[in-house]
């Protein structure tokens, strides 16, 4: 997944010396904020952001540092997390509002980030996570140096291993630093007018929810980064009883008003940012499609979509090149910056491409740039250089793939979508999962909706599902 690159922060972290100072704190949570919006992506649903911020603003109000300055926002991940940066980033995901069932719980989770940042533990994290963070490709594929090239080449190429690779790095938090987020958390709940209880119960939720995944497949999860340890949900109930909690109205109303604010978030993979087929990958907005090798694992972020190879030792990857450009210009531009650089003119599939190879001793990268839609990608292809005859057919395969997504592959691209539906009398979650045709089966439907899987619905209770539908246009 994408990542808050280690270098940069070490760099930071250095400078800022060992006692990292408010004015630095806010240093380090700006850069990394322009990271996560560039790398992760936010979400861009209005209404929802505006929702979050005004619940942020709300809990900031009553935090030790109410003056902030405070941005809260949504990241258009399907993992179920949130997060904090120094300086006042908090950020919750797309993937942890559909697992919500009330504007207390969402209440709860922000309340215990906002805590993270006035304890100043995300600081203090990011600093581990940058001394700790571990190299992502064994082949060193990751930051590839290529600044004797042009910017245009330098962009394709840099990182892309590391883009397929890699996690955000964000080292868990310790025990102790928990505990203090979750009183501290729990109490800024309680004095907006938000019930603390709201957080032991989605903890709760979290470990049942994370109790479905494989663990391979869990990646970006909350309890990876915030350890849910055996005594820590009977901590935050108890504290919950004790704490008194001021009368306010909330934002959203009871928990059906509350669920008419998720009414269609996108589950799961977005389609709008691509979606893989098999090995085929479709980008509905940018109206192209290309293959991958069979058998390697394909990753789609924010800055590249593409596959690592089984041994680890490769990774072909699609990039932009250049916006609002045409590919005689970006050579141009190549060659004016490396005149010895030499490119193989050729088409696919209808397109103006050309193909080059970089040097280097210990590494084989290839390029191939393609011009379409007034835009010129590059498909990037890299390995060892021991390695690099066995992969090239490879990386040539992927570029000659590269076409234009036609009407028909359009519309066969699908989505899910939070919808909130009435229960009919006792049904069970697996019931309504299969009357309505959810997405989730009846396992899933019990968790996010906080019930056991033998629960039975009372008549007209407001049920969340994912359901299906034909891919909406952004």
């Amino acid at each position: 997944m994408s990542r808050i690159r280690a270098s940069l922060l070490l760099a930071l972290v250095l400078a800022l010396g060992a006692c990292i100072t408010r004015s630095g704190e806010q240093q380090l949570g700006d850069e990394e904020a322009k990271k996560v919006a560039a790398e992760m992506g936010l979400l861009r649903d209005p209404k929802l952001q505006s929702y979050v911020e005004a619940l942020g603003a709300k809990l900031a109000a009553v935090s030790e540092t109410p003056e902030g300055p405070w941005q809260f926002e949504i990241v258009d991940k399907t993992e179920p997390n949130a997060f904090a940066l120094p300086g006042g980033h908090v950020y919750v995901t797309r993937g942890l509002l559909a697992l919500v069932n009330s504007e207390d719980e969402l209440a709860g989770v922000m309340g215990h980030e906002i805590a993270h940042v006035t304890a100043r533990h995300t600081s203090k994290r990011i600093g581990a996570a940058v001394l700790t963070a571990p190299v992502n490709i064994a082949t060193g594929l990751a930051g590839f140096a290529v600044g004797i090239v042009s910017p245009v080449l330098g962009s394709a190429v840099a990182g892309t291993g590391e883009a397929l690779t890699g996690g955000l790095v964000l080292a868990p938090f310790s025990r102790e630093q928990e505990h203090e987020a979750d009183e501290i958390g729990q109490g800024i709940a309680a004095k907006a007018g938000y019930d603390p209880a709201g957080l032991p119960r989605f903890l709760r939720t979290l470990d049942r929810d994370v109790a479905l995944l494989p663990g391979e497949k869990r990646e970006f999860h909350f309890l990876d980064s915030h350890p849910l340890t055996p005594d820590r949900v009977a901590r935050t109930e108890e504290r919950a009883k004790q704490l008194e909690r001021a009368p306010a109205t909330p934002i959203a109303g009871g928990r059906d008003a509350f669920l008419a604010r998720l009414d269609g978030l996108v589950v799961g993979e977005d389609p709008a940012q691509g979606v893989f087929v098999e090995r085929r990958f479709l980008h509905p907005e940018l109206r192209l499609a290309i293959d991958f090798p069979a058998g390697w694992k394909t990753e789609n972020t924010n800055e590249a979509v593409g596959a690592v190879s089984p041994a680890k030792d490769a990774v072909v990857a699609l990039r932009m090149a250049k916006q609002n450009s045409s590919l005689d210009d970006v050579i141009k531009e190549v060659v004016e910056k490396q005149s010895d650089l030499r490119f193989e003119r050729f088409a696919v599939n209808g397109l103006s491409a050309a193909r080059t190879s970089l040097p280097a001793r210990d590494k084989a990268t290839e390029i191939t740039l393609i011009e379409y839609a007034r835009n010129v990608y590059a498909v990037v292809g890299q390995s060892g250089s021991s390695v690099a005859s066995k992969y090239a057919p490879a990386f040539r395969a992927t570029a000659s793939s590269f076409h234009a997504l036609g009407d028909k592959e359009r519309r066969s691209i699908s989505e899910s979508r939070l919808r909130v539906r009435s229960a009919r009398p006792n049904e069970t979650p697996t019931d309504i999962a299969t009357r309505t045709r959810s997405t989730w089966n009846g396992e899933r439907v019990a968790v996010a909706n906080e019930v056991a899987p033998g629960d039975r619905f009372a008549a007209g209770w407001a049920v969340k599902l994912a359901l299906p539908q034909a891919y909406t246009p952004r």
